[in-house]
């Protein structure tokens, strides 16, 4: 990840404003009931963080062939869900994304399968597959749990059936 994006990610994580009550009302509108029980138990600042990627994807799509696809804009409301089970706050985010950038691609496996603050750790590296595999269970769009297991590995893109267009755009959104 570059480094402006991080900067501005923690500069937003700071507010603990939660989304408005019409931003809720569309998410709703948007998830499967499990997948919204899901959202719902994330921290403001990630909830409010989807809500910003799913409006950005939104008008990004608008003049594509996926323009008012709503399994597009669950993708982007769901891609971060698997870090809640990390139960990590701000200042451990912080220090997990450090460890990931050092600890190289097998570090997160290796980690998240011992205990206490390592395990933590290891859990948020992996929150993509983590989130991908909550989402099946949630019973949202399998094209959702994709995007999640993949959105931060760019390399696996091309494989995964997405036009790459779409990919950009996904990823774009998240990236603002």
């Amino acid at each position: 990840m570059a480094a402006p994006h991080l900067v501005r990610r923690f500069t937003r994580s700071l507010s603990r404003r939660p989304p408005g009550a019409a931003d809720v009302e569309w998410v709703r509108s948007l998830l499967t009931p499990g997948e919204f029980a899901l959202w719902s138990r994330l921290p403001n600042q990630d909830r409010s963080h989807s809500v910003r990627v799913a409006r950005r994807t939104e008008a990004a799509l608008a003049s594509t062939p996926w323009a008012g696809d709503r399994v597009w804009l669950d993708a982007a409301l769901m891609h971060d869900v698997g870090k809640y089970d990390a139960g990590l706050g701000l200042y451990g985010r912080v220090a997990a994304t450090l460890c990931g950038a050092v600890g190289g691609p097998g570090m997160p496996d290796a980690w998240s399968g011992r205990g206490g603050f390592t395990r933590r750790v290891g859990l948020y590296l992996r929150h993509g597959e983590i989130g991908a595999d909550m989402i099946r269970l949630a019973g949202g769009p399998e094209q959702s749990a994709v995007w999640a297991a993949a959105h931060h590995h760019p390399d696996t893109w091309a494989g995964l059936g997405l036009d790459p267009q779409l990919a950009r755009a996904l990823d774009a959104a998240d990236h603002e």
